[in-house]
């Protein structure tokens, strides 16, 4: 199944489908649907105005698809502080993306109580003229405007979606923008039961995640959820430490920062690796590489992610599949 037509089944609320727009660069849209595609000749700015559909417009889901050029990392040619996107790259607000994605996505927040009226999305791309190694750009990004009235935030659905990819059209009807809201200072929401969670610009690891992030990754809860299991398949953050009983807690996340030691983690609260006695919340290097994680925490389930300003050759990332149980 497509990206787009996924979006197209995640977006649809009442009832119905509502028409999809599909802006130029420079364009504006405020339809509660649209898809942004490679234009024939990209410009070297590509600007997107998103203007809220209606007064309950709360927060913006896009998801995406793009090649772009990969992020830049330090050395003695440039003076980076750490692995940024600087030829090309998505932005929105303060985030910056690049590389390759194939099924990835973000939650934007969309305050237009606060004043708030249009979100833009822009798309920058290095001069390919005298350039080797950049690839020819191309992006498919799909917004779905997400609307929060009174009374229609609960996150209910009355079909079973079992995974992220498994839509079909006998459960559009069903959908309602209240069970794709995700919960205050998400980055990223994962509302089904089950899917694929990979960092950004993970490629089958050969890409690089930029550096100097920290955000939140969420799933929905509801009454009878007891924990949040992860089945790892590569796992790669920073530490180059060998060991990777020693790449947990304080060797990711030590108590005196350190301008040198890489302090990529990602968090998982309550934590234990199945089949063994080990107990963690912050796991980097290799840690989880192969290993079945399950997060027992008794609040929101959550992870968070957080890459700093040192650069290993180690950060290719992460890719799990998860099962909230």
């Amino acid at each position: 199944m497509k990206l787009f037509t996924i979006l197209a089944v995640l977006s649809i609320a009442s009832g119905a489908f509502a028409a999809v727009a599909k802006p130029t660069c420079g364009g504006t849209s405020s339809s509660k649907d649209t898809q942004l595609l490679t234009p024939t000749n990209p410009p070297r700015e590509c600007v997107y105005h998103i203007k809220a559909t209606s007064s309950y417009v709360c927060q913006l889901r896009i998801d995406f698809a793009w090649t772009l050029g990969q992020p830049s990392v330090p050395s003695d040619e440039n003076d980076l502080a750490y692995v940024e996107c600087v030829n090309d790259y998505f932005q929105v607000g303060d985030l910056r993306l690049c590389g390759t994605e194939t099924n990835n996505h973000i939650y934007v927040p969309f305050n237009r109580t606060a004043g708030v009226t249009v979100v833009d999305l822009q798309i920058i791309l290095a001069s390919r003229v005298g350039y080797t190694g950049l690839p020819t750009p191309s992006w498919d990004i799909s917004v779905t405007q997400l609307e929060c009235p009174t009374g229609a935030s609960v996150r209910d659905l009355d079909f079973d979606m079992r995974s992220d990819l498994e839509f079909t059209p006998e459960a559009r009807a069903t959908i309602k923008d209240g069970f794709l809201v995700a919960p205050p200072g998400c980055l990223q929401y994962f509302p089904s039961k089950s899917g694929v969670i990979t960092s950004f610009n993970y490629n089958k690891a050969t890409g690089i995640y930029p550096g100097n992030m920290n955000y939140a990754i969420c799933f929905r809860r509801d009454t009878e959820t007891t924990s949040l299991q992860l089945r790892t398949y590569h796992f790669q953050l920073g530490s180059e430490n060998e060991s990777k009983l020693m790449s947990l807690d304080n060797y990711c996340y030590p108590q005196v920062r350190s301008s040198t030691k890489s302090q990529d983690y990602l968090l998982v609260p309550q934590a234990q690796i199945e089949n063994s006695d080990i107990f963690a919340t912050y796991f980097c290097g290799e840690s989880l590489d192969g290993a079945i994680v399950r997060s027992t925490n008794p609040g929101p389930l959550i992870m968070v992610f957080n890459s700093d300003a040192v650069y290993k050759k180690t950060e290719a990332g992460f890719y799990f599949t998860y099962k909230v149980l």
